[in-house]
């Protein structure tokens, strides 16, 4: 199994050096790319990447090549795989535009919502007419950390990681690339499915805002143990928005932030006695800066997105809009423009009818 398939990985990270690993450990030559030279230069001196800790497969998994090239990278490349935060996935587009062929499948590993629509547009931008199948999924398959380069823990990993084509109607290709692969994919009816399932945007940006005092007068703090009521209202209260944008959209899996924490950990309670008692998230510290991942990422390129669609949907959502707002005017120009309806490619116009087609085909 594998034998002549040639995949790439988009960014040497956690991410991606950990399944440049585990899927070279499946018989799959895999080719790396990354900005930075030296993090290169380790992995052709290493010749692969070693896998350690509690994932289903451990070990030395061999790479063909690492390189700084993106077109040497994804050439002849069946799948590309990108795994970088969202906020590098528009200039990545930009980069491999001119080097995509026929037949190539995309899959970014992890979205935040609405991840392909702006990968795409940004190809069609640049002029891109090669034919590809592009797919996205919701979360990462492992939680894991880099040591040093070349060396890799596995903290644990998925059981089910949802994914989708866009247009939907790639499915059965993309299922037929990878399921034999990574078993734990989950393919659903849309992206939009997918986009709604991250909770991140619930979880991350405003939580993050009501920590502001003890943030920038440098206390120390636990960022889910330390939660007070306060801060899970919020999260109830742009997680009704989400079940309500869901519900027009036509997602059919959607459950609330309170059960999906229930089913995931099996934890019992209301929701903010389940994140305040979760072992699972004790020791996770919280930020330094408000310049973090919580609100540079979360908020352009996941609120922002949801915004476009409740715009099209004519639904108002004042809990969302009171989170963006305020971080724009406490991070001001450190903020991207993010997801907007334009940098989406949603026309003034566009119906929520017309957005499922776009995601489904």
């Amino acid at each position: 199994m594998g034998q002549g398939k040639r995949w790439a990985i988009i960014g040497a990270g956690n991410g991606g050096q950990a399944f440049a690993a585990y899927l070279s450990m499946m018989g799959i030559d895999i080719a790396l790319y990354d900005t930075f030279q030296n993090t290169v230069d380790s992995l052709n001196s290493l010749g692969g990447v070693t896998l350690s800790g509690n994932g289903k497969k451990t070990g030395f998994g061999k790479i063909a090549f690492a390189s700084t090239d993106i077109a040497k990278v994804v050439a002849e490349a069946e799948v590309i795989w990108v795994i970088l935060p969202s906020i590098y996935h528009r200039s990545i587009a930009e980069k491999m535009a001119p080097c995509l062929q026929d037949g190539q499948t995309i899959i970014l590993n992890p979205i935040a919502p609405l991840g392909p629509m702006e990968f795409r547009k940004a190809l069609d931008d640049c002029g891109c007419k090669a034919e590809i199948t592009l797919a996205a999924s919701s979360t990462l398959l492992f939680a894991c950390r880099l040591s040093a380069p070349g060396h890799v823990f596995i903290n644990g990993q998925k059981q089910a990681v949802s994914i989708a084509a866009y247009p939907s109607s790639g499915n059965s290709k993309v299922e037929a690339l990878v399921k034999a692969y990574i078993p734990e994919f989950n393919f659903v009816q849309d992206i939009l499915s997918v986009s709604f399932e991250n909770l991140n945007f619930a979880f991350h940006p405003g939580p993050t805002l009501l920590y502001t005092a003890m943030i920038e007068k440098g206390i120390d703090f636990e960022y889910y143990i330390d939660f007070v009521p306060s801060q899970t209202k919020l999260i109830e209260a742009i997680d009704r928005e989400r079940m309500e944008l869901c519900k027009i959209y036509g997602v059919t899996n959607a459950v609330d932030a309170e059960e999906t924490f229930r089913m995931m950990y099996g934890y019992q309670g209301d929701l903010y006695e389940m994140i305040t008692h979760a072992d699972c998230y004790k020791g996770i510290k919280g930020p330094k800066s408000l310049a973090v991942r919580y609100l540079m990422e979360d908020v352009p390129y996941a609120l922002r997105a949801i915004q476009a669609l409740a715009k099209v949907a004519k639904v108002d959502t004042p809990a969302i809009d009171a989170v963006v707002s305020l971080a724009y005017i406490l991070l001001g120009d450190k903020l991207d423009e993010g997801r907007t309806a334009k940098n989406l490619g949603i026309s003034e116009d566009a119906t929520v009818e017309d957005i499922i087609k776009l995601c489904r085909g």
